[in-house]
């Protein structure tokens, strides 16, 4: 026999072995295209239409309000799709891992017959890993021709927020690179792995399963410990959950993300309010008017306006690599139009000296406080200032400052101003006007733009959640089937071997709820502060106690879901009493 026909044997053998697990292949397939899909459906609406944007930009063209917005929308969503993309590829990587082990676990006896018949390491490996290849190519491309199909859905939402219709599909060969090759790499370096370190094991050892049992044995010693100091109606079942770490860690795994996802998308629905609300409330004014040319005497202002100096300004951090772009505002003192105030909802006076207000972004994204030295340049020279407040409802990427220390630091006369805030306007006023139904209309675009992805996270948070418990169970359920035969023929029903071999894991899933909680509340803050720091929009989180309490009760729902599922799958297998089946 040839080296090729004996290695196509080898496929088709492993091959029809891995296909008994074909609801555990099913699911890891499921989990692949919709890692693809989450992707390809957020980048092919992504990649041509900010080309079209940038190349509007380098020609020289000024972007209008919209293509601005639009383009600012695209960065988010580009960060977005990356995030998806690692959070699910990491998540289908371990769930392929944690199968690859479990099956290896279950069929040494059959790499060690591989191993004898004279088949090299090498040749396994390869063999198991063409396997997820061809899973893993097909659910890929599954999930990546359904991401073009539905991303239509994405431009859609593009055009009713920002009036752009000429909005297109279109994806650049690295981003389908990305989504495809290196999804299949990982999968296929997972498999590998998991597969080398088995073959890496003694010829002897595997056929005789001798190395499975020692860990067995270590595994049930740790079981027993940890099972003694809890209560005895409990004893049992913590026994049981315990015997079987993997699926105690994939229990953790899958809690973990599921909360992390939905707590995420609640943020960003609840954080558009919280933006929404910051730039309306105290913001009296009818009108905000920006005058094309420095005004130097306040003595003939329009009436019932309030006047500022407005100028860009860059705040410079110590470690960071670029300074924090933003605008200093100059306020004049005794205006009605614009109330700042603090998270206590007191309002704040204009600040003395060189003290300024900070807005609530700079404060959750880059860290300053109350009381903070820092460095502003204005106009190539560096002035010394002090935070003096915090304002909650500060306008975006603004920091405030009396008129008079700012006219000072500019070598300005102390009647200086380039705009002013009104209820009235006047007729042919020599600037930029924006009204507030302009002003509620874009911040109207920006908490759809979020509400939509908060829905997808959502979506995802659901769907991750019930397949990664669904993993957790079926791994159990396949290594409980001769245990269930053999209860039900001794007269136990479906519903109490459930009780004894399946529930043992809703204690694991409360445990891993409580032990996730900080570590998923503290990586969402960290994504939220980077989504910020790299498109430029504040995204502030957000997050409370009914929160927690839904998603606990959602994750028991989905599990009280799956367990029924089970129970179900539990009196099939008693009925059909075919013993030879798991003996």
């Amino acid at each position: 026999m040839s080296i090729r026909t004996s290695e196509r044997l080898l496929f088709k053998e492993t091959g029809r072995s891995l296909l008994k697990n074909r609801s555990y292949a099913a699911l890891l397939g499921l989990l692949v295209m919709l890692t693809s899909f989450m992707y390809f459906f957020v980048q092919f609406s992504i990649d041509t239409n900010m080309d079209n944007l940038r190349r509007l930009v380098r020609s020289g063209a000024t972007l209008t309000e919209d293509q601005a917005g639009l383009l600012a929308a695209l960065q988010a969503n580009a960060s977005l799709a990356w995030m998806f993309l690692l959070c699910f590829l990491a998540m289908s990587a371990f769930a392929t891992f944690l199968f690859y082990r479990h099956y290896f676990g279950k069929h040494q006896r059959e790499i060690g017959a591989f191993k004898a018949l004279g088949f090299s390491n090498r040749v396994i490996v390869r063999t198991y890993a063409a396997c997820t290849l061809i899973l893993s190519t097909a659910a890929s491309l599954t999930g990546a021709v359904l991401g073009w199909i539905f991303s239509g859905v994405l431009l859609d939402a593009y055009t009713a927020s920002y009036g752009i219709a000429d909005v297109e599909r279109g994806i650049h060969a690295v981003s389908l690179v990305y989504g495809v090759i290196l999804v299949i790499s990982v999968l296929c370096a997972a498999t590998a792995w998991s597969c080398a370190t088995f073959c890496k094991r003694e010829t002897a050892l595997l056929i005789s399963d001798a190395a499975a049992k020692r860990e067995n044995r270590t595994v049930n010693r740790i079981a027993d410990r940890i099972s003694s100091v809890w209560p005895e109606s409990r004893r049992v079942s913590v026994r049981i959950a315990l015997r079987k770490p993997v699926t105690c860690v994939l229990s953790l795994i899958a809690v973990g993300v599921s909360m992390s996802l939905f707590i995420m998308s609640v943020s960003l629905y609840m954080s558009s309010d919280k933006v929404y609300r910051s730039q309306t409330e105290g913001h009296h004014y009818a009108y905000n008017v920006r005058l094309d040319e420095m005004v130097l005497d306040d003595t003939g202002k329009p009436a019932r306006s309030d006047l500022y100096l407005k100028v860009p300004a860059s705040i410079q951090m110590s470690g960071a690599r670029e300074p924090i772009q933003q605008h200093i505002v100059g306020l004049s003192g005794g205006g009605n139009t614009l109330e700042l105030h603090d998270r206590n909802n007191e309002r704040l006076t204009v600040p003395e000296d060189n003290g300024i207000w900070i807005g609530a972004a700079l404060e959750e994204v880059y860290g300053l406080k109350k009381g903070d030295m820092i460095t502003l340049e204005l106009s190539g020279a560096p002035h010394s200032a002090f935070i003096a407040g915090v304002a909650e409802n500060a306008e975006s990427n603004s920091v405030y400052i009396g008129r008079k220390q700012l006219t000072d630091w500019l070598g300005l006369p102390e009647t200086s101003y380039n705009g002013y805030w009104s209820n009235e306007l006047e007729p042919a006023v020599p600037g930029q006007v924006t009204a507030r139904a302009d002003r509620l209309a874009a911040l109207d675009k920006d908490v759809v733009s979020n509400r939509m992805s908060a829905v997808i996270n959502q979506l995802l948070g659901c769907v991750a959640g019930l397949i990664l418990i669904y993993l957790v169970l079926l791994l159990n359920f396949q290594d409980s089937k001769k245990d269930m035969l053999v209860l039900g023929l001794l007269g136990y029903r479906p519903k109490e071997i459930n009780d004894m071999l399946i529930s043992v894991y809703r204690p694991v899933m409360t445990a891993a709820f409580l032990l996730m909680l900080f570590p998923s509340i503290a990586l969402c803050k960290e994504i939220h502060r980077s989504l910020s720091i790299q498109t430029g929009d504040y995204i502030p989180f957000q997050t409370n106690i009914g929160i927690i309490l839904s998603l606990f009760i959602g994750i028991q729902l989905i599990y009280w879901i799956v367990e029924k599922a089970f129970t179900a799958k539990i009196g099939k297998i008693v009925r059909r009493e075919a013993v030879f089946n798991f003996v």
